[in-house]
């Protein structure tokens, strides 16, 4: 039989010899001496049967709780029996009410921790998340413990929040949109939804791109749900005309890319028609007789100097949507070209300009890169 583990806490060994064993016999009768003997074995080889108080807040044993049980089944009391194991009244009392209950000795299941946040408290939790969408879990922390009183972590109103299905996330940018360029989306989309594919294939798009030589777009995050990821609350709104180290024109088409072209200074209308004449022409020109150009509704794009020269040139011009970059494919094109440019790892501006001439890593066909 196993070694009883609480019982070694007791202060003084108890001599299991002839001597106890008739004492025992004396005072308890014959059915405790049973239960003595059947232990005695164990406890006189490990010698570690001490008799003290048992630790306070410590669970008493399975083995020491059926010697409660088994004395006073016997007929002793709870005193009697509390003074010989050198335990509480108390604790000797709820050992056999558990019993008489349970018919065990065994503590029920547990459930873990009680909750320290109320059904209330959560809710509140919830309101001001989705109120705010931006406060962090520090800032909910305050507020809960402003409002109640109740000292809440930081951590606990995060498993909070994920209990209800809210994450921290990177909040997805986008541009800020009106409802008069939602309108002109929806009506963009209605208007192409019946083109075949052959339609596609002879479209050219374009579109220009500030490289960053340095510098980070920084990380903002928002509590949301699934599905969520495009909500206005959930969005970064993002603004034209931020900084960078150098600025290309391009274009390309289900065929490959067309041209590359530097933009030195502050380009004009007169600077975008010499680009046109230069690159999108011989590039539009691959396509055939079908091809369409696009462009977005950038002010030197729709000048009267552009629209004349488009129109001498007998180019045939897709409508646009303004505030709509991310309909525009050469949008993949870009971020595949800065993310290469970002593995090159360049130091100046002479480097960051031979790698994007280069097109170094991007391989397209049938059209040469560039």
């Amino acid at each position: 039989m196993s070694k009883l583990g609480p019982i070694s806490h007791f202060l003084s060994p108890v001599s299991c010899d002839s001597l106890v064993l008739q004492g025992l016999r004396c005072e308890w009768g014959a059915g405790v001496l049973n239960l003595v003997s059947s232990l005695s074995h164990s406890l006189i080889l490990t010698g570690h049967w001490k008799f003290n108080m048992a630790p306070h807040g410590k669970e008493l044993s399975e083995d020491l709780k059926k010697i409660i049980v088994a004395l006073h089944k016997d007929g002793l009391g709870y005193k009697k029996i509390a003074k010989t194991l050198k335990l509480s009244c108390s604790t000797v009392a709820k050992t056999i009410q558990r019993f008489n209950w349970t018919g065990s000795t065994q503590n029920r299941p547990r459930h873990g921790r009680p909750k320290k946040l109320s059904a209330r408290a959560q809710r509140h939790i919830q309101r001001l998340s989705l109120g705010n969408r931006r406060m962090s879990a520090a800032s909910i922390a305050a507020e809960v413990e402003g409002v109640g009183g109740q000292p809440v972590s930081a951590q606990t109103i995060r498993r909070t929040l994920h209990q209800i299905g809210l994450h921290g996330c990177r909040s997805r940018r986008k541009p800020l949109l009106k409802m008069m360029h939602k309108k002109a989306r929806k009506q963009f989309a209605e208007d192409k939804q019946t083109k075949d594919m052959e339609y596609w294939n002879h479209v050219l798009w374009s579109d220009e791109t500030k490289i960053n030589l340095f510098g980070s777009n920084g990380v903002k995050c928002v509590w949301r749900q699934p599905g969520e990821e495009y909500k206005d609350k959930c969005v970064l709104p993002t603004v034209n005309h931020g900084g960078g180290s150098a600025m290309v024109w391009g274009c390309m088409s289900a065929a490959g890319t067309g041209e590359l072209q530097f933009i030195e200074g502050t380009m004009n209308a007169n600077m975008y028609c010499d680009i046109l004449k230069q690159s999108m022409i011989p590039s539009l020109q691959r396509l055939g007789r079908r091809a369409v150009f696009q462009h977005d509704n950038d002010p030197k794009h729709t000048s009267k100097t552009t629209t004349a020269l488009l129109k001498k040139l007998r180019v045939k011009v897709m409508d646009w949507s303004s505030m709509s970059p991310d309909l525009n494919p050469i949008e993949h094109l870009w971020g595949i070209l800065k993310w290469k440019v970002e593995e090159c790892k360049v130091s100046n501006i002479h480097q960051l300009c031979d790698v994007v001439r280069s097109g170094r890593g991007l391989q397209w066909q049938p059209v040469k890169l560039w």
